[in-house]
């Protein structure tokens, strides 16, 4: 009769949860023996052996979990091992070399694809390079609901997410926090700090206790001057998150999430006009809204006597010219640049496309067009007014 098969995992749990790191040890040792595989638990027999006392045996084991990470491709872990051996062994510089031997043969192997970082950040490194970067990179452990970065702080660094996940959000004029996404294992954060001015623009929470990466901008100026693609690839992400984050923070699209943000991101079409530039005029019809990434546009009309009557002047933040999209009918209002300002515009037929696809942000583009309205109700004659409340019913 067959005895049923002991579970050494289980039995090595116990034993530690009884503080027994003996038999802790002995049971995990014995569960990697049948399971070569689970390197977690090998990283368990690591750190008990050291708790133990074991330092030689301990650096051994993690050596060999560190390699087999790198072998696989998963360099974010065996760059997290080979910092815990140098903690425990400052002198094991070997490890390095090894490590970016490992990888770099990892990545050349087009079926590991799959298993690379999801930027080009370390895969374009040659073995010095890599080894020179893993000697001065960083990691650190942030406890769970801990903050990693809060905005305004100095930030001149890089971080890249070994192990964990982490929320990124940012007070809105009114000093709301407003939540933007969530990051996860091989993304990075930090890069406004970096394309910017060195600061941190946002608030980083730890959802889970995370493991960070960190790369200072120094030692990441030394590898995008020898790099330029993947300066090109990191200045592509840094747009796009400026302009998730600006629609994040935009009354019009704020309540949408990510995931809706981001198809529609892909709609609008970013525009850079002249000043003193006429964009549309009263009675044109309505083809497009805007929203101002940067400069400055006035909305104003005319009385009977043909004189400009201001409206109101849009900046950064602010969109303009969804009243007509609405109503459909033709402009009430005229707009025009008084400065060189980028604009992000959003065609009709896309406009519809989207009311279709998110009926609250339907409702919501309702909302805020009621309360423009009742603001240029005064310079709109009365008769304008009502036709516009009417035809938003």
């Amino acid at each position: 009769m067959n005895k049923e098969k002991i579970n050494y995992k289980e039995k090595a749990q116990e034993a530690l949860s009884r503080g027994d790191l003996g038999k802790a040890l002995e049971n995990f040792k014995r569960h990697c023996d049948e399971n070569p595989q689970d390197l977690r638990s090998k990283l368990k027999v690591a750190e008990l052996l050291l708790k133990l006392g074991k330092k030689k045996e301990a650096i051994k084991v993690y050596k060999e979990v560190s390699e087999a990470y790198a072998q696989d491709g998963f360099l974010l872990q065996a760059i997290s091992i080979q910092k815990m051996i140098l903690r425990v062994d400052p002198e094991a510089k070997e490890v390095s070399e090894r490590i970016s031997q490992l990888y770099i043969e990892k990545a050349r192997e087009e079926k590991s694809s799959r298993y690379l970082p999801p930027i080009p950040l370390f895969s374009d490194l040659n073995k010095a390079e890599l080894k020179s970067l893993l000697e001065r990179v960083e990691t650190k452990i942030f406890p769970k609901d801990s903050f990693i970065c809060k905005e305004g702080e100095n930030g001149n660094s890089l971080m890249i997410i070994i192990r964990g996940e982490v929320a990124i959000s940012k007070k809105n004029p009114e000093g709301k926090d407003i939540w933007i996404r969530n990051l996860r294992e091989g993304e990075f954060f930090g890069e406004f700090g970096f394309f910017i001015d060195q600061r941190r623009h946002a608030n980083v929470k730890a959802v889970t206790e995370c493991e960070i990466l960190e790369i200072s901008r120094d030692e990441l100026e030394k590898i995008l001057k020898d790099h330029p693609r993947i300066k090109e690839v990191l200045q592509n992400l840094f747009k796009k998150r400026v302009l998730d984050l600006f629609l994040a923070l935009s009354p019009l699209f704020s309540k949408l999430n990510f995931q809706e943000r981001e198809e529609v991101f892909k709609r609008f079409r970013l525009l850079r006009i002249p000043p003193e530039t006429t964009l549309f005029r009263i009675g044109d019809p309505p083809n497009s809204l805007y929203m101002i990434k940067s400069g400055e546009v006035e909305i104003y009309t005319e009385n009977p006597l043909g004189q400009k009557i201001l409206l109101d002047v849009q900046r950064s933040g602010n969109f303009f010219g969804e009243l007509s999209l609405i109503l459909n009918r033709p402009r009430m209002t005229q707009a025009k640049t008084t400065q060189t300002t980028e604009l992000l515009e959003l065609t009709k037929e896309d406009f519809e496309a989207i009311i279709q696809k998110y009926p609250k942000f339907r409702s919501h583009v309702k909302d805020l067009s009621s309360r423009r309205i009742a603001r240029i109700g005064e310079v709109l004659s009365q008769k304008e007014v009502q036709k516009a409340r009417e035809a938003m019913v």
